[in-house]
């Protein structure tokens, strides 16, 4: 077939390459390539010309005289070119081989951070997880988390994958397995892969991505990483976005996302074509809000929107049965074992080892950091006993939590060491042989290399906690023996210090729990239940009338046993086996929620004030709900009404601008007097008319076309 050399010219400068055309003509044309020192030429046969060959030769031996290295290709296809260019200027050999070489660091240093990891193999354990797509419903998958979005990427068109999932659920090792996975593929575009963390700096999502690709490809400009990116060549996978946040608090609305906005923005700029783009993050307010759900509407026809959410792990994919029913015998509840570091470790024990522990089973969790901690004088030669190294290890944990950090250069953390801990370095100096005791700053690079730190992906000498389980151990132990009122730079510390101490005993929970008291009223509502629930086993001690619930996923408990609650609102909820104390339960609000196994509890029960929109049940729970229902007359209808149809029919338009929105945004309509439960029950009234219908699984509200009619004369659009 003819190539057009105009197509072939562009290509070629594309990578900065200049076009000779005294030496080219219509069967071949040729390109020249300086860098530095060397200067290089390429010769584009595009048709097999007889005649040409002698003038092809001839200009050959030319510019090898004048010491250019020179390359002569034939090409038959665009595509070709295109892939030979690619291959040539990213070497994409050298950086599969590159990535399966950080691949296999990553996993060595999760094997390190056991006590008998010389014994160990690393195995990546497939993590239950849920997918929607464009914000459908969502829907249980039985094909694993990383062959799922592997199979995925040599789809055509544009995509944005979210992997989402609790601190310390296997954000990274997800990401890890994926990047593998991609670089042993020959159908699959190569992945361009970045670990974030954060540091002391002020960061800007474009300057980080325009930073990380010219450190990750200095051979090509950031502007063909982007276009090879949209061309479905590079998948860019970017792990740990919720550190680049840096907003999440009460005091903001959960749709505020001034600091994700342009982000998204320079995302969605990106997603065109056949561009993948995969982002891992911790749940965040931001996903889930109206504002959210906005911005991908606006760019619905331009990518497909997927949400991965990796849920708690399955005793049963780490642990065999044995040693399942070993630990139920000892007493311990299974679920709250269910952190991938701590089955590692169970799993990882010689079976003496392991009945052994169950003498002591509250000390499950303490026993495991005793050992690494024992290990670690014995591989450093640092005889600092296990309480010691705590300090100074919390010591750290603190000032990250003070400071804003994650992650550091080696050289400040060294310095920390000596600033903060000066004495009980001092003090383990001296255990050492005269002959062998190290200097102070020897003694603090030692601890810069502990078995509990790790060299982070965001530069050269930076290091961070290995990961989010140790990370919150010692966050916790910081806030423990804090003196005064302990409050974070950010709440994002305390998500992990609450998984690192789920499995402790109910006592060392609520001890951390009670010193989280000063730091509550910083975080959203949704978390502080999350929260109190995993460390309280149940709602006890807080206040969550008025509230707003979010993506709450809870299990095994029971809802507001003691504690009455008023105009509370859950949305997008999963709850099993969920006993509600239904008469304390006021004027509450479901939406989009799902109830597995869930039952009412109450003695008398003949009514309730409990209105459900778009919820599922797998037993007559709902049913039950609906059954005894209040009846009661909304006087607010008229106004309520003109306001939900507004979001269609914006003010000043007198056209319906979109026929549907996010079913998070008509929540966000503010009339005096109305609630969200109000609000509810006239979107089920409108439903009820066939006004509005469900779109997109019930996360989206639609206007229903075919009674435009009767909906333009209702709001006076006539």
């Amino acid at each position: 077939m003819d190539i057009d050399c105009s197509q072939v010219i562009e290509k070629f400068r594309k990578y900065g390459f200049e076009y000779k055309k005294n030496s080219s003509n219509s069967s071949y044309l040729t390109f020249t390539f300086k860098s530095g020192f060397f200067h290089n030429a390429e010769v584009v046969q595009l048709a097999s010309n007889p005649a040409d060959e002698i003038d092809i030769t001839r200009k050959i031996e030319d510019l090898k005289n004048l010491g250019v290295s020179i390359k002569r290709n034939k090409y038959d296809t665009i595509d070709q070119i295109e892939k030979g260019l690619f291959e040539g200027f990213f070497d994409v050999e050298h950086w599969k081989t590159r990535i399966q070489d950080e691949y296999s660091t990553y996993t060595q240093s999760i094997l390190k951070s056991f006590p008998e990891s010389g014994q160990l193999e690393y195995k990546y354990i497939n993590a239950p997880y849920s997918l929607s797509e464009n914000s459908c419903a969502v829907q249980e998958v039985d094909t694993p988390i990383v062959e799922n979005i592997a199979n995925s990427m040599s789809e055509k068109g544009a995509q944005l994958i979210l992997i989402e999932a609790p601190a310390g659920f296997g954000k990274t090792c997800t990401s890890y397995e994926l990047i593998d996975q991609l670089a042993k593929r020959e159908d699959n575009p190569i992945p361009f892969f970045t670990e974030f963390s954060r540091d002391r700096q002020a960061r800007v999502f474009g300057h980080v991505f325009v930073k990380e690709v010219d450190r990750a490809f200095s051979q090509v400009k950031s502007n063909v990483v982007i276009d090879e990116l949209q061309n479905g060549r590079i998948v860019m996978v970017l792990d740990g976005f919720d550190e680049l946040l840096g907003e999440d608090s009460k005091e903001k609305h959960e749709d505020d996302y001034e600091n994700a906005e342009p982000m998204l923005e320079t995302i969605g700029e990106l997603l065109v074509k056949n561009a993948k783009i995969i982002i891992t993050s911790r749940r965040a307010a931001i996903f889930d809000g109206s504002v959210f759900n906005e911005w991908l509407e606006r760019y619905s026809d331009k990518f497909i929107f997927k949400r991965f959410r990796i849920h708690q792990p399955r005793i049963e994919d780490w642990l065999n049965e044995e040693r399942r029913v070993s630990l139920s015998a000892a007493g311990l509840e299974l679920d709250k074992l269910s952190n991938p570091v701590l089955l590692a470790y169970l799993r990882a024990l010689k079976l003496e080892q392991f009945h052994s522990l169950l003498n002591t089973p509250e000390r499950v969790v303490s026993h495991y950091f005793t050992a690494m901690l024992e290990r670690e004088m014995e591989r450093q030669n640092l005889p600092m006993p296990p309480e010691n190294q705590t300090r100074v290890l919390a010591t750290i944990a603190e000032h990250m939590c003070e400071k804003d950090y994650t992650s550091d250069g080696k050289d400040k953390i060294v310095e920390l060491f000596k600033s903060k801990c000066f004495q009980m370095l001092e003090s383990t100096r001296k255990l050492y042989p005269i002959k062998d005791r190290p200097t102070i700053d020897e003694l603090a690079t030692t601890l810069a290399t502990h078995a509990f730190f790790d060299r982070s992906n965001q530069g050269e000498g930076r290091i961070e906690f290995i990961n989010e389980f140790v990370f919150g151990n010692y966050i916790a132990e910081a806030i423990l023996k804090f003196e005064g009122e302990w409050i974070a730079s950010d709440e994002r510390f305390v998500e992990p210090a609450i998984a690192s101490y789920r499995a402790r005993t109910l006592e060392e929970r609520k001890a951390l729990w009670n010193r989280l008291e000063h730091m509550k009223v910083f975080l959203s509502d949704s978390d502080r239940m999350s929260y109190e629930i995993k460390m309280l086993g149940t709602i006890e001690n807080e206040d969550y009338c008025g509230t707003s619930i979010n993506s709450l996923d809870v299990n095994n408990t029971t809802f507001f046993a003691s504690r009455a609650v008023d105009g509370i609102s859950f949305s997008n909820c999963s709850f099993s086996n969920i006993g509600f104390y239904i008469e304390n339960i006021k004027n509450a609000t479901f939406i989009n929620c799902k109830f597995y196994d869930c039952s009412i509890i109450a003695e008398n029960f003949e009514e309730n004030s409990i209105e459900l929109l778009n919820c599922l049940a797998n037993n007559n729970f709902i049913h039950e709900l609906e059954e005894h229902q209040v009846v009661e007359e909304l006087n607010l209808t008229s106004e309520l009404t003109l306001q939900i149809f507004r979001r269609y029919f914006p003010v000043g338009s007198g056209s319906c601008e979109r026929i549907h929105i996010p079913l998070a945004s008509i929540y966000k309509i503010q009339v005096d007097g109305c609630s969200k439960r109000d609000i509810t029950k006239e979107i089920k009234r409108l439903k009820k008319e066939e006004l509005l219908i469900d779109a997109t699984g019930g996360s989206y509200i639609a206007i229903n076309i075919t009674k435009m009619a009767e909906i333009k004369q209702l709001i006076g659009r006539v």
